[in-house]
């Protein structure tokens, strides 16, 4: 039986979500109806849907994930809740079952789960016994929750981008969702949080290219590797190499954000080269096809704690830790002005026009990050 949209989304997103069709409406021509789509079929055309978008089809849930939105915590509750409802489901079954018992792989892979968290230097507790699935999946909780084994371990800094979650939780996979047409039923809450592309462009640039290996909580080799080419490409590339066998000097050099600016504009001209932007400075217009789904539950970034606070709600979560949000940056907007005040106008005007969708789909302005008398960008 279908519920009220209402009693499950508060006026808030609702209005935002109502503004947000409206503006697609003008932006753009009206979409395809998705509900005639598989969700097979709009992977292969989309292919980074499968990696963005995340379904708890039971919760009546879809949260597409943005990379420098506050993803690890959000994906963190989508998991918990996930894992919750099993846990919730197993507890109502009158045996205790046991890992070597159950058929634990139509809910979650969990030998895969165990290997990458040793992987990421987290260990399961040893027990006396064979280990319940329940117990197990209760430990996964408070690891979610609290970033800890249980409540007398240490704290553990936990990434939960460095599993490979479609691969574990299989019925969070958006191509497990057969008709696509429950996504958009109106007890079905789609989900999507946004920040200014300005902010989350520059919190990328601090995050992921201007900061050394030697610097990082986890190895990020792919990043650290764009980092050099940058270099290599509009600073050092003159260097022919040294004749004493010293490092290339891009070893340890950070780009200007201005050399970073101009690298992840290349071949934005067109579709084809947004599409295959990297994910954290991809615009999330695109990320998530906001015009396609229609989200109905948008958070911002800016309103992210009132905003997580009423998602929490919605999922029926009373007992989250709220007191660390995990991946949260400790830069805040002067400091990124400042990265902006060192573009040329025609790099400002680039990125407005890479990210007009993201700026006039959600209200963001680029005066609140670009502080110039006068800016002319010609269409």
């Amino acid at each position: 039986m279908e519920t009220n949209s209402n009693l499950l989304v508060p006026m808030i997103y609702e209005h935002r979500s109502k503004i947000l069709n409206s503006k697609c409406n003008e932006l753009h021509a009206p979409e395809n109806n998705l509900t005639n789509c598989s969700s097979a079929s709009l992977v292969y055309t989309y292919s980074w849907l499968n990696a963005a978008l995340f379904t708890l089809q039971p919760q009546s849930l879809m949260y597409c994930a943005i990379p420098k939105i506050a993803s690890k915590t959000l994906i963190s509750l989508m998991m918990y809740v996930h894992v919750r409802d099993i846990v919730t489901h197993l507890n109502n079954n009158p045996k205790n079952i046991s890992l070597n018992g159950t058929r634990a792989e139509q809910f979650i892979d969990i030998p895969r789960l165990i290997a990458e968290l040793q992987k990421n230097g987290i260990s399961i507790p040893k027990t006396k016994g064979s280990i319940s699935f329940s117990s197990l999946m209760q430990t996964y909780l408070h690891l979610l929750r609290f970033e800890s084994i249980n409540s007398t371990s240490p704290s553990l800094y936990f990434n939960p981008w460095r599993l490979s979650l479609k691969n574990i939780f299989r019925s969070m996979d958006f191509r497990s969702v057969s008709n696509l047409s429950d996504i958009f039923s109106p007890s079905f809450t789609r989900i999507m949080f946004v920040r200014h592309p300005f902010e989350r462009l520059a919190s990328a640039y601090k995050e992921r290219i201007a900061k050394l290996e030697k610097d990082r909580i986890q190895p990020e080799p792919y990043y650290d590797g764009i980092r050099k080419l940058i270099c290599r490409r509009y600073t050092h590339f003159h260097w022919a190499g040294d004749p004493m066998g010293r490092d290339h000097p891009c070893e340890n050099f950070i780009p200007p954000f201005k050399h970073f600016v101009i690298f992840i504009l290349t071949n934005t001209e067109t579709s084809f080269g947004v599409a295959r932007m990297d994910a954290h400075w991809q615009p999330y217009t695109v990320v998530c096809q906001v015009c396609k789904f229609k989200y109905n539950f948008i958070g911002k970034y800016e309103t992210f704690n009132n905003d997580f606070n009423s998602l929490l709600k919605r999922l029926n979560v009373s007992d989250w830790n709220n007191e660390k949000r995990r991946g949260a940056s400790s830069h805040n907007t002067w400091d990124y002005q400042q990265l902006f005040s060192s573009l040329p106008d025609d790099l400002i005007c680039q990125l407005k026009r890479l990210y007009s969708d993201d700026l006039q789909l959600f209200n963001y302005r680029i005066e609140d990050y670009v502080k110039r008398c006068t800016l002319t960008c010609w269409s």
